[in-house]
């Protein structure tokens, strides 16, 4: 089998993109799923959240990118969340793409699709070059965003840029859904935003978000995703109700646990 792809991005920053992909990492890996994480933003957020330290510069994602035959599978490393490898960022990567080819990640990618269910792209904001990139490896493309009216401007042009970049590529068109972040309904422009995101999007492009929660922050200052830290909060609830919309949305294999079992198998033996 091979994993799914899914891009989590938004060309706005502070969205919460790194906070979803740590969390919806540790609830598919939960429910039986083997996860790759691939952290594309140089800050290298997500393996901090999935507590990996720094790593070598050339054993990182980075590398796929600079080297036009790579072999990703030696760039694994694992973290401290079982079923849940990480494909490091190099926090000195420069923005400098050497290879002029954006299907270039995608082609890299290729050799460890059989050894996952799902491999998570963390794309950073400030690099169109890299949100391309991701999208054209991507199979479907999660977008969280705040609900206020400066970020639903952002998703309309992300989303706008999105189908650019699929029609202009001649690439598949992906599906997409967009998730809202830090949600607290009590706010009357919440509730305006969120209202204004469905009738845009459509209830079915809309998946229910995660509730305020400082949790969600200790939890990165404990480098852990929040089911590590913290199992009785809110937002807990929420990742997991995510966890299971992105499995039925993206079509994420049922025999989850009999296809980790021979990936676990797989990598070993690729190592």
């Amino acid at each position: 089998m091979q994993a799914k792809i899914l891009a989590i991005a938004n060309r706005k920053g502070g969205t919460g993109k790194t906070s979803v992909v740590v969390n919806l990492a540790a609830e598919l890996a939960a429910r039986g799923y083997r996860v790759l994480v691939g952290d594309l933003d140089p800050q290298g957020h997500a393996g901090l959240g999935l507590g990996v330290a720094v790593v070598d510069s050339d054993r990182t994602i980075h590398v796929a990118l600079r080297e036009a035959r790579v072999d990703l599978v030696k760039m694994i490393c694992t973290t401290a969340v079982p079923g849940v490898d990480l494909l490091a960022a190099d926090r000195n990567f420069d923005g400098q793409i050497r290879l002029s080819d954006p299907r270039c990640l995608a082609r890299a990618l290729e050799r460890v699709r059989p050894l996952y269910d799902v491999v998570l792209l963390d794309s950073p904001p400030i690099s169109a070059d890299l949100i391309v990139y991701a999208l054209l490896s991507a199979d479907g493309v999660l977008v969280p965003t705040m609900l206020d009216y400066l970020s639903l401007d952002g998703v309309r042009q992300f989303v706008r840029v999105y189908h650019h970049v699929m029609l202009k590529l001649r690439a598949t068109l992906l599906g997409f859904v967009v998730t809202p972040m830090q949600v607290d309904l009590r706010a009357n422009m919440q509730k305006l935003v969120l209202t204004e995101m469905l009738q845009g999007f459509g209830r079915d492009q809309v998946i229910r978000g995660v509730r305020t929660d400082v949790s969600v922050a200790e939890a990165f200052s404990c480098r852990r995703p929040l089911r590590q830290y913290r199992m009785a909060s809110r937002a807990i609830d929420d990742f997991r109700v995510m966890a299971d919309e992105v499995a039925r949305r993206f079509y994420l294999p049922c025999d989850a646990a009999e296809s980790g079992r021979v990936a676990c198998a797989a990598l070993r033996s690729a190592r």
